[in-house]
């Protein structure tokens, strides 16, 4: 099992810097932890994050039943949704109309577009839908479900105020977030919850290790931290996930540096889920990783030596947006990002720390794809960068158009 183990190769010098950074609530780094004394204000201990997550179940139910109890309909007021055969009404979320549309073999664009009101390009709504675009949906859906056998059992995710969450077959086989949780607790007792997103249905984010809860041994005088990332989705958003790391340090906003990941166990809702064997599972990729600290791969260092050139930061963060295919909406919140809180950074160092910020300021999935740019930009390269700057010099107004929603 040697062979598995994670080994920190980043430079000590990487998110050193983090160790004088000066916060609201201190300078340097939290007693016991590689994580500033800031970021670590913002994490949660498992009792938090498992009350918020009770507080979530007790306001929902799962409906296991034929189709034939779960009908489309109107509310009195006009407006589509699903009747349970008790007289419950429920609103389906677009996830759940995804599901419903998959089921029945429908267009999902289509099932959803009625029940959203199209924005222009300038994010001005063009019209509000209304009581006869309700109709249709009904009309499509009932011509939908009468495809299905009405003795096929389904799981429909239903919550107290009204929202149906998901659709899903009875094959569908989810892992409860409390167990999953509760067993990783039993695992890591002193870790925390950091960059924690999600709600009842779906988690994802990192639980933080101190330093005393992994033996480092003789290894490079222990200035390094470890993590699990984990994920997890009742309703069929993702895969239930794990993967050990290691970083140099998270800085006062979040960003984690010099992180090294190592195998990942995933797991796919479907059949039969022993959650013994899962169990097992969990606690030996864990173990099997962190203790000793394997092989791993060295990122890409320097990025603060990766400067401007005496090019317009707005040119590159355009540049470097464009290149992502980053919306116009989530551009404008890096470039914002980058105006309020990092422009005395001219450099790759800045960008990276406005996507970090800008991540932290979106949903859940959105959340995620910054913070796998966040990864990519650390990797760049020199002469990527340097081409990237380049570019940038031949941006002018009307690419910025193209780019931000409003020209600044």
């Amino acid at each position: 099992m040697s062979d598995e183990k994670l080994r920190m190769t980043a430079k000590k010098e990487t998110g050193s810097f983090v160790e004088t950074l000066e916060g609201n609530t201190g300078t340097g780094f939290q007693k016991g932890w590689r994580i500033h004394k800031d970021w670590y204000a913002k994490t949660k201990s498992y009792d938090e994050g498992m009350e918020m997550l009770a507080q979530e179940k007790a306001e929902r139910e799962d409906i296991l039943a034929p189709r034939s109890h779960m009908k489309p309909t109107l509310n009195d007021g006009g407006r589509f949704c699903f009747e349970y055969v008790d007289g419950r009404q429920f609103y389906p979320t677009t996830h759940a109309m995804n599901q419903f549309g998959v089921s029945t073999s429908t267009s999902t664009f289509f099932l959803n577009s009625l029940q959203s009101n199209p924005e222009k390009s300038n994010g001005v709504e063009k019209f509000q839908r209304d009581s006869q675009d309700a109709e249709t949906l009904l009309t499509v859906a009932e011509n939908a479900v009468r495809r299905i056998d009405p003795s096929k059992i389904f799981r429909w995710r239903t919550y107290t105020d009204g929202t149906m969450r998901a659709w899903l077959s009875e094959k569908y086989a989810p892992v409860d977030n409390l167990w999953y949780l509760d067993e990783l607790r039993k695992i890591l007792p002193s870790g925390r919850l950091s960059h924690w997103r999600g709600d009842g249905d779906t988690i994802f984010g990192n639980i933080l290790l101190p330093d005393t809860i992994i033996d480092y041994g003789q290894d490079d005088d222990c200035d390094y931290g470890g993590m699990i990332s984990i994920g997890n989705c009742e309703i069929g958003k993702r895969r239930i996930s794990q993967f050990p790391s290691l970083f140099r340090s998270i800085c006062m906003n979040g960003c984690i540096w010099g992180q090294i990941s190592g195998k990942k166990v995933s797991r796919v809702h479907r059949g039969t889920i022993v959650l013994e064997e899962l169990r097992l599972q969990l606690r030996d990729n864990i173990e099997a990783q962190l203790p000793l600290l394997p092989q791993g791969i060295e990122r890409m260092l320097g990025i603060r030596a990766m400067g401007s050139d005496g090019v317009r930061m707005k040119n590159i963060i355009a540049t470097v947006c464009k290149d992502n295919r980053l919306s116009r909406h989530e551009s404008t919140e890096v470039l914002s990002q980058w105006v309020e809180n990092e422009r005395e950074d001219r450099n790759l160092f800045g960008i990276l720390n406005a996507v970090t910020r800008a991540g932290q300021t979106l949903g859940n999935s959105d959340w995620v794809k910054f913070d796998e740019l966040g990864g990519k930009l650390i990797d760049m390269g020199e002469s990527r960068w340097v081409s990237t700057v380049k570019r940038a010099e031949s941006f002018d107004s009307k690419d910025f158009e193209k780019v931000f929603v409003v020209a600044t």
